[in-house]
């Protein structure tokens, strides 16, 4: 009997001394989570210039507004941005949150190496109503939605209100007749360049020349590539016209100089000296920093048809990594959704939002010229979404700059062209 009793008394001893045991260790992991502080988000950004300062704005007015969120950000050159990308996502040490170009997007995504993020969407309910749908359905593949938008960044056009008053036009150019005739209308008057539209390959290649091949043949509604993005679809009657429309410009208007270079072309604009300047909406902050350069901005004309521009996309995206933490995972996507909806920060750029809600706000419609092209985000379109876009992209502009510096026959150029972009996507 007095067995079995010390036996009793030894487990409630073990039973008490296992409960003080428990309530040490509960203690001690409460002392622990106060102790680990707020989630850390680590981010790689390739903004610098005018674009960090505004990023790394947004950056700290996250941070200021959330206890439980802290947003680390690694800001890398653009020369090397994507070769680093490249390796950590192959190492799977990449950080939490990356910006990647939409052109850029699908480059990885066969890869596995980006987490498709329509299940933690969910999860999360975010508003997904809000975006504006062109750039939200350009980070799509197969169904699975890899990314973000941060923004959307349009060829859009800048005119001179004092070279077009002293031309004597009073109504912006749409069609492209307009645009000619508005050019050649500042030529003869004043002296100044019609159009700054960069044709030469010298710096950046003929950006801004390939840019409008493909809104031209947009506007008569086609499209760069073929439905399944797997061979040119440029080489027809409304390839032909968008062609010798930019060749005419050069050649038979010569409304803008041959070999004109991206700088240059930003250049003219900048200082005054141009009407007429298609580029994208980056160049916005620039030109507004320019002393006594009175200007105005306007969607891409419908010059060819209907409208449609150009138009790239940064994007956030996760990474795939080896372990996934929840927590970390809500703390990410926490952060890109909190970038998107603060659109009218990251327009002090230069950028279009991508969310509907931002347009309303008086931080975004207070701002100058924005609001003259925001509406270039409904009829924004993306890069083809192929893996070849890249040596597709460049292979086109080398080609494009031949043509128009040549004056090339446009039958024979789209001929040569579709050949060779054919077989670099069939190469892929």
């Amino acid at each position: 009997m007095r067995t079995h009793n010390r036996k009793r008394a030894f487990i409630a001893i073990a039973l008490i001394g296992l409960m003080m045991l428990s309530t040490l260790w509960a203690a001690g992991t409460q002392e622990q989570t106060k102790q680990e502080g707020p989630i850390e988000v680590t981010f790689w950004s390739l903004f610098t210039g005018g674009d960090g300062e505004f990023f790394d704005a947004m950056v700290d007015e996250f941070n200021r507004t959330h206890t439980d969120i802290v947003a680390k950000t690694d800001t890398v050159k653009f020369d090397n941005y994507y070769t680093k990308l490249t390796t950590a996502l192959s190492a799977n040490n990449a950080p939490d949150v990356v910006v990647v170009h939409q052109s850029n997007l699908l480059g990885y995504v066969p890869r596995g190496v980006f987490l498709p993020l329509d299940d933690l969407l969910a999860k999360n309910n975010a508003p997904m109503d809000d975006f504006v749908a062109a750039p939200l359905e350009a980070v799509k593949y197969d169904g699975k939605t890899y990314a973000l938008p941060l923004d959307v960044h349009a060829l859009i056009m800048y005119y001179n209100i004092d070279l077009f008053a002293e031309a004597g036009i009073t109504k912006v150019p749409q069609t492209y007749a307009e645009v000619i005739a508005a050019a050649q209308a500042v030529q003869a008057k004043t002296g100044a360049m019609g159009l700054a539209v960069d044709n030469t390959t010298a710096t950046y290649k003929a950006y801004t020349l390939t840019r409008l091949f493909m809104s031209m043949i947009e506007q008569q509604g086609t499209s760069f590539l073929n439905a399944d993005n797997s061979k040119a679809n440029f080489n027809n009657a409304a390839g032909e016209k968008a062609l010798k429309a930019l060749v005419d410009m050069v050649q038979l208007h010569k409304t803008t100089p041959a070999g004109l270079d991206y700088d240059g072309a930003v250049n003219a604009f900048r200082l005054g000296k141009a009407a007429i300047h298609f580029n994208g909406v980056w160049a916005t902050g620039s030109f507004e920093k320019q002393a006594d350069l009175n200007f105005k901005t306007a969607g891409l004309p419908p010059m060819l048809g209907k409208p449609a521009a150009w138009s790239g996309s940064h994007t956030l995206a996760i990474p795939a990594q080896r372990t996934e933490d929840p927590a970390k995972l809500d703390a990410a996507l926490t952060f890109i959704l909190w970038m998107t909806e603060h659109g009218d920060m990251w327009a002090k750029a230069g950028h279009i939002p991508t969310r509907l809600s931002v347009y309303e706000k008086e931080s975004f419609t207070s701002l100058p010229h924005r609001k003259d092209y925001a509406e270039a985000a409904a009829f924004a379109f993306a890069p083809p979404a192929t893996p070849a876009w890249e040596e597709v992209y460049s292979t086109t502009s080398d080609m494009l700059e031949y043509a128009v510096a040549n004056n090339q026959n446009v039958k024979t150029a789209l001929q040569a062209m579709e050949t060779r972009i054919n077989n670099i996507i069939a190469s892929y």
